[in-house]
């Protein structure tokens, strides 16, 4: 019996499984770095006098907050997807 396209389909699926792990990976350290970036900016907010500065800062809090919450959204998406499916995405 020939295994050769059986083996290059798993081959295949392992690849597939890899460059999703590396995609979710990316994505919850950006939610990380978002994280540790709105608080950042919300000491800087406290601590500035400047109105056009605060407010610049706002913005870009309201923005990173937004970007963090639709990450979140995808992974809690996916999660749910999983137990859903019962299918988990190791390899």
């Amino acid at each position: 019996m020939d295994f050769t396209k059986l083996n290059v389909e798993f081959a295949n699926m392992q690849n597939t499984i890899t460059k999703y792990n590396n995609i979710l990976n990316e994505i919850k350290n950006r939610i990380k770095n978002n994280l540790r970036d709105i608080s950042k900016y919300e000491t800087k907010i406290k601590n500035t006098k400047n109105n056009l500065e605060k407010e610049s800062y706002k913005i870009l809090v309201i923005s990173l907050k937004n970007e963090t919450s639709f990450l979140e959204n995808i992974i809690k998406e996916d999660e749910q997807n999983e137990r859903e499916t019962g299918v988990t995405k190791t390899v």
